[in-house]
């Protein structure tokens, strides 16, 4: 018996791990979109990749999983888009 492939959700892994690095960094604006940038770069590839090739980015039916994490990249780079960063008083 072989392991299960994980197919490409190994392109947008470092993208994510580099907002994390990003907010490490303490550069949370850029954190925010580079995040919200690999979401929407895996809901991308699970739109056009076919369920045997998503690994492990297939969790639920394509449609479920494409809406997820295309509404969650959205959301965090609304968030991050109307975050005020000034230093309060």
């Amino acid at each position: 018996m072989t392991a299960p492939r994980l197919g490409w959700w190994w392109l947008a892994a470092p993208v994510l791990v580099a907002g994390i690095v990003f907010f490490v960094l303490d550069d949370v604006r850029t954190a925010g979109f580079v995040m919200a940038g690999g979401l929407g770069l895996a809901a991308l590839l699970r739109l056009v990749l076919p369920t045997a090739r998503s690994g492990g980015l297939a969790v639920r039916s394509r449609g479920v999983d494409v809406a997820t994490m295309a509404l969650l990249g959205l959301a965090l780079a609304f968030i991050t888009s109307v975050l005020d960063l000034t230093p309060r008083g």
